[in-house]
């Protein structure tokens, strides 16, 4: 099993694949462990009394079809993670506006009338945070310190946004950056994935089992030509062209049985 982890895609697509390399490599470490017991517990004439047999090998995994970057993503995450990018925008103003127990409160911060400084709700707090990211991302990019925040923080997340899903691409193909700007992109994506307005039917797949995990797990978003496991401890990935192989090829199964 030669499979280069470094080298693979740095997306979801292949945690599966990860996980199952991990596994196999761990389940050997442990085999010599016991491969070493044992020949000890031969020599001590204490066979009998722990091993029945010698420890075998554990066997090479059943791998899925392994995918690299190009050179840090592949093109399918690469669109995943730009997608779930220009999603922040719309999220962000959703929660503003719905977030419970802020409901019509406005992105700036009440000025206080004591001496004690006025202070921002939980809220703000999380889109302020998110918009000093976006331009921490922008200087980063540009090799600049990053500047003060201009305007209101709706409109500043705004542009902020728009600004680097125009320089996506480009950014996650940087070796130096890709892998942490996709990691934090998708972080804030599952932070703020509640609020996301966006209109998606999710296509529960039957008759197919997870080529991984083995479960009747698999789903697709429609529109997309791939389908997933929504397992979250498997989260396997396969082209729609493959699902759809593997629906004709249970379907004439289950004919002929």
């Amino acid at each position: 099993m030669l499979i280069d982890l470094e080298a693979l895609c740095c997306g979801s697509c292949m945690n599966g694949l990860r996980r199952k390399v991990r596994a196999h490599e761990a389940a050997l470490i442990k085999h010599q462990h016991d491969l070493a017991d044992y020949h000890r517990a031969v020599v001590g004439w204490h066979a009998p009394l722990i091993w029945h047999e010698e420890p075998i090998a554990p066997a090479e995994p059943r791998l899925p079809h392994a995918v690299y970057g190009e050179p840090v993503y592949c093109p399918s995450c690469v669109y995943d993670v730009k997608a779930k990018l220009s999603k922040l925008d719309g999220a962000a103003c959703v929660y503003l506006r719905e977030s419970d127990g802020f409901r019509g409160q406005t992105d700036q911060a009440k000025v206080s009338r004591s001496d004690d400084p006025g202070t921002l709700s939980p809220t703000i707090e999380d889109l302020d945070e998110m918009e000093s990211w976006l331009r921490s991302w922008k200087g980063a990019y540009l090799g600049r310190d990053t500047w003060a925040r201009s305007g209101h923080l709706a409109d500043a997340i705004t542009l902020g946004v728009a600004w680097l899903v125009a320089r996506a691409e480009r950014i996650l193909a940087h070796e130096g950056m890709a892998q942490a700007f996709g990691g934090e992109v998708q972080s804030w994506y599952g932070r703020l994935v509640r609020y996301d307005p966006s209109e998606v039917v999710v296509e529960r797949l039957k008759g197919v089992r997870c080529t991984e995990c083995g479960g009747l797990t698999l789903e697709r978003k429609v529109g997309e030509d791939k389908v997933v496991c929504r397992m979250r401890d498997c989260e396997r990935v396969l082209k729609l062209s493959e699902y759809q192989d593997l629906a004709e090829e249970a379907k004439q199964t289950r004919k002929a049985s």
